[in-house]
């Protein structure tokens, strides 16, 4: 009866035999293999001695762990998997600088705009968002710019209200998503003067700030 060698205990490449798998139905030998990148993989006998395979794989790509990509940080493999089409991909675990641990796969590591947990990238997007619609520090600046006034305001004048209950002018003006009441007048023309006044020491040190970092 044929001896087979036991290769528990060999090296192989990166490859350590840690045990023998179910033989193939044709009768090959196979070898269940830790690699020193900690992962373990089922090898043919006649490939580990041929040396065609000596890892489990890692060696054909590039090693990340440690890297900062995007906002996380890679802290190495992971035994997780992801899919590509038809086959499967094994996924990187990585710390979010928000704190959250999250898995991706190489392909998404390589991309900074993307290089992050779901929930930042949930307000990565909702900022781009915001940004797209003019928004910036919370504050879209098309508004501020614009003197269109609200359907139900009858003055005519943005930011100036008459109130029909005191008989008197109202002036306001929002900031920041923070709305600030400048008081009330007797006369439209005082409305419109706080206003104008509110916007000079709120709005235009906001936009000449803007135009100093384009």
């Amino acid at each position: 009866m044929r001896q087979w060698p036991d290769l528990i205990g060999q090296r192989f490449g990166m490859l350590v035999v840690i045990g023998q798998a179910a033989s193939t139905a044709t009768g090959q030998r196979r070898w269940v293999c830790r690699c020193d990148c900690g992962n373990e993989r089922i090898v043919m006998g006649s490939n580990l001695k041929r040396g065609t395979t000596v890892s489990c794989g890692c060696k054909r790509y590039k090693n990340l762990e440690g890297q900062k990509i995007g906002k996380l940080t890679v802290i190495g493999r992971s035994d997780k998997y992801g899919s590509r089409g038809k086959r499967k991909t094994q996924l990187w675990e990585c710390k979010c600088e928000c704190g959250a641990i999250t898995y991706k796969a190489t392909d998404t590591l390589t991309n900074p705009d993307i290089s992050m947990c779901q929930d930042c990238a949930n307000k990565y997007a909702a900022s781009k968002a915001r940004a797209s619609a003019g928004y910036l520090e919370g504050t879209q600046i098309s508004k501020i710019t614009c003197s269109d006034q609200h359907s139900d305001n009858i003055t005519g004048i943005k930011g100036v209200y008459y109130d029909g209950k005191t008989g008197r002018y109202r002036a306001r003006i929002t900031f920041k998503g923070k709305r600030y009441n400048l008081g009330s007048f007797i006369s439209k023309e005082d409305a419109i003067k706080a206003r104008q006044k509110g916007e000079e020491e709120i709005f235009t040190p906001f936009l000449e700030s803007l135009e100093r970092i384009k």
